[in-house]
Parts: structure tokens; C-alpha cells; sequence
């Protein structure tokens, strides 16, 4: 969860994994839920939606100027060279949430939204093309948490899912790859 995470330690191990996977990296932010969780790792719940915001605009920065620097209210940090950079010209971001902070985030400061996989395909239609319509450009949409193999995912991509991300439990190995192997065959479908 970024909230509970450094922001220049963040920047640079999401660029790295970027020059890693040879620029196929995203990286899934939200503003999380647990609030005990965000205490415990000196996040105040109550200003870090304020917190996400600064650190997604101060990651930006460190990914595309050479020399960052950034002076917000939660985030703030002299001039830095930080390295390495992204192999993209900035790795995607994508917004997880479903509320109204959620969504402005997606518009404002997102390059994609990532609902969860608890809303069903005619409630997603109607606010993937509201989000549209208030950002006034396509935005991607990855369902996050799909642990139904039976859902229609057809019904999903009409409704403007691009990409839907499976949920694995934790398991011993062999039921791992055995789950691997159900997903690999759905999607192959």
C-alpha cells in the first residue's frame, strides 16, 4: 500500500521493476481500508486519500524530471536525482476504489481504474463511461479480485473491462498450480 510505503523508495522500485519487465509494468495504487494497519505504520486514515494524492503527483516527478523535487503538505523532499527511471515515459497508474475520492483520483491523477470484482457488469458500464466522459479520454479498466471462474467474462469486456486480474489463494504449491492451471484454461476459453 503506497500510504504505508516511502515515496522515493516507491518511484524507484516501481521504475525498476519497469527495467526489468522491459516496460510492462503498473503500478495498482489505492487509498486502502484497514485503518488500524495505516496506524500501525504512521499513515493518519483520516488525511490519506490527501497522502495518495501527493505521492501519486511527487512519483510522477521523480519518473520524469531529471532532477525531482517536491513540496506538499504530506510529501515533501529537496531537489533528488533518482534513478533508475522508467523504460516507459512513466509506468501506467492504476487507481483501485470504488467511491467518489476513487473516482476523481482515476480522472485526475490516473491512467487507469481498477474496480473491484464484486460489481457486476451493467452497474461497471455506467461508471467506466461516466469516468470517461468526466476525463474526456479512454481509460483502462482492470477487474481486480475475479475469484469466480464461472463469471461471464464476456458480460465484463462489453461493459468495457479490459483486463481482469484472478484472485489465488494461498495454498500449498500443488493446489497453486493446480488453480493456475483452472485459470490458464478459462481464459483460454
Amino acid at each position: 500500500m503506497v500510504i504505508q510505503r516511502d515515496t522515493i523508495h516507491t518511484a524507484k522500485e516501481a521504475a525498476s521493476l519497469d527495467l526489468v519487465s522491459n516496460g510492462r509494468a503498473v503500478l495498482g495504487v489505492g487509498a486502502g481500508w484497514k485503518r488500524e494497519e495505516m496506524r500501525n505504520h504512521g499513515t493518519d486514515p483520516r488525511t490519506r486519500g490527501a497522502l495518495l494524492d501527493e505521492q501519486l503527483r511527487a512519483i510522477r516527478e521523480i519518473w520524469t524530471k531529471e532532477q525531482a523535487e517536491f513540496h506538499g503538505k504530506h510529501v515533501n523532499f529537496d531537489p533528488i536525482y533518482a534513478w533508475p527511471k522508467p523504460v516507459q515515459p512513466t509506468l501506467p497508474i492504476y487507481i483501485g476504489g470504488e467511491g467518489e475520492a476513487a473516482q476523481r483520483r482515476v480522472v485526475e491523477l490516473g491512467d487507469g481504474w481498477m474496480p473491484s470484482a464484486s460489481r457486476q457488469p451493467t452497474d461497471l458500464a455506467e461508471t467506466i463511461k461516466s469516468l470517461r466522459d468526466r476525463a474526456g479520454r479512454h481509460i483502462p479498466v482492470t477487474l481486480f479480485g475475479v475469484s469466480d471462474l464461472g463469471v461471464d467474462l464476456d458480460a465484463y469486456e462489453a461493459a468495457g473491462v479490459e483486463r481482469v486480474l484472478f484472485f489465488l489463494p494461498t495454498q500449498p504449491r500443488s493446489e497453486s498450480l493446480q488453480t493456475l492451471d483452472t485459470f490458464a484454461a478459462r481464459i483460454t476459453r
